[in-house]
């Protein structure tokens, strides 16, 4: 028993520390090729902070467990990030919200989540409905290359994961901690899923339930770096657009890429419980960006972070 918790602490460990480095070396990287910091901040920053949740998708389905690990992990961490992340965050230091925030960003993310319910509606998700997903991912990122966001959002959340005070590195050792990170992700995932699917065995907990709660909270760990960093150096609106962004990203990237490997069939409850919720953290955040009038304070944080406790607790006693 104490093995199986010590993989999942270990798991969490490698996970957090390698979407870390991947973060940082792409970003440097990037601009060693000169890449436009625009294409930066909405792709690389991106798709390096929700590589765990696609890491924990592919090898659920590989191991030929149920979809609900793959499928839970993306619900799971969207409500994560709304309900953990971002209630902390605020609980230190409430932020300003955009009108475009507001009134662009959440509209689109549930539009997605339009989407992702009709491709669930069966009962799984095939190979070709996750490449409509994939599809949809391409096109949004075009949307936002060619109508980008403020520059000062990306100038930020570019520099969260930058190490300004230190001299650059050579190319050769970013690269080299570029594949690092992959290693420490594919080691994370498969101690964190080895830990967390032997626990729930032994308890006799469903897949289900360890996944949106165990293993969502460790592939979040990377958001919630990026909270307390942002948090610390008294950043504004940024973590709140980096929170909405990952949580495009995740059934965007995340499902196309497991259904790949097979198709994802997942428990009932999955659409008709913990889907729902997804969307009523969605909307919950949005109604309070609303109410505030441009600005989440500390009040709506705690409202967050006791929505999301009070979820995970009904999850294990329901």
């Amino acid at each position: 028993m104490v093995l199986w918790w010590f993989l999942i602490l270990l798991g969490i460990f490698l996970l957090y520390l390698g979407a870390e480095l991947l973060v940082r070396s792409a970003i440097q990287i990037a601009h060693y090729f000169k890449i436009p910091r625009l294409v930066i901040g909405l792709t690389i920053v991106a798709f390096a902070t929700s590589a765990p949740e696609a890491l924990v998708g592919i090898f659920g389905q590989l191991k030929g467990e149920t979809g609900d690990i793959a499928l839970g992990n993306v619900i799971g961490s969207n409500i994560a990030n709304i309900g953990m992340v971002l209630g902390i965050y605020l609980m230190l230091r409430p932020c300003d919200v955009s009108h475009s925030m507001k009134w662009q960003k959440m509209p689109i993310l549930l539009l997605i989540y339009l989407l992702l319910f009709f491709v669930m509606v069966g009962g799984k998700i095939s190979r070709v409905e996750g490449v409509y997903l994939l599809l949809v991912l391409i096109f949004y990122n075009l949307y936002q290359y060619f109508f980008p966001p403020k520059k000062v959002e990306l100038e930020e959340e570019i520099k969260v994961h930058e190490e300004e005070k230190r001299p650059p590195v050579r190319i050769t050792l970013q690269i080299f901690a570029a594949i690092g990170s992959m290693a420490l992700l594919i080691l994370g995932t498969q101690s964190l899923l080895d830990g967390a699917l032997k626990v729930a065995k032994h308890f006799q907990i469903s897949e289900r339930i360890v996944t949106i709660s165990i293993i969502a909270f460790g592939t979040s760990l990377p958001e919630l770096a990026t909270a307390l960093v942002s948090a610390f150096r008294k950043e504004q609106e940024i973590l709140v657009g980096t929170i909405v962004g990952s949580n495009i990203f995740n059934p965007l990237l995340v499902i196309p890429f497991a259904s790949m490997v097979g198709p994802i069939y997942f428990s009932p409850k999955m659409l008709i419980l913990d889907f729902p919720m997804m969307v009523a953290f969605t909307v919950l955040l949005w109604i309070l960006m609303v109410l505030g009038k441009n600005r989440l304070s500390r009040i709506d944080g705690s409202i967050l972070l006791f929505s999301y406790a009070s979820y995970v607790t009904f999850l294990f006693y329901s």
